[in-house]
């Protein structure tokens, strides 16, 4: 099993997977599946990470990056979540 920061880690990772998708969803008037076939190639991705299922590194970076490129200039990213490098250095 994995150590609690680890897990602790995860949890909060998840949470901003979930509270982009959530804000998309609803800016762009989307259902969640919609979102998660866009955002991550999969219609039941945030279903799963409702439920616990687990996620790569690589699949938190795919799906960020995905957001903060098609992210809604009339709504603010979100305080808690820390935006991909890349959609900085271009918004900048």
């Amino acid at each position: 099993m994995f150590p609690p920061i680890v897990r602790a880690m995860e949890q909060e990772l998840r949470q901003h997977l979930i509270a982009c998708a959530a804000i998309f969803a609803r800016v762009a008037g989307l259902s969640l599946a919609t979102v998660a076939r866009r955002a991550a190639g999969d219609w039941r991705f945030f279903d799963r990470l409702g439920d616990g299922v687990g996620f790569t590194v690589g699949k938190y970076d795919e799906v960020m990056r995905w957001f903060s490129a098609h992210w809604p200039d009339s709504e603010p990213w979100p305080d808690a979540v820390p935006r991909p490098a890349e959609a900085e250095e271009a918004a900048a």
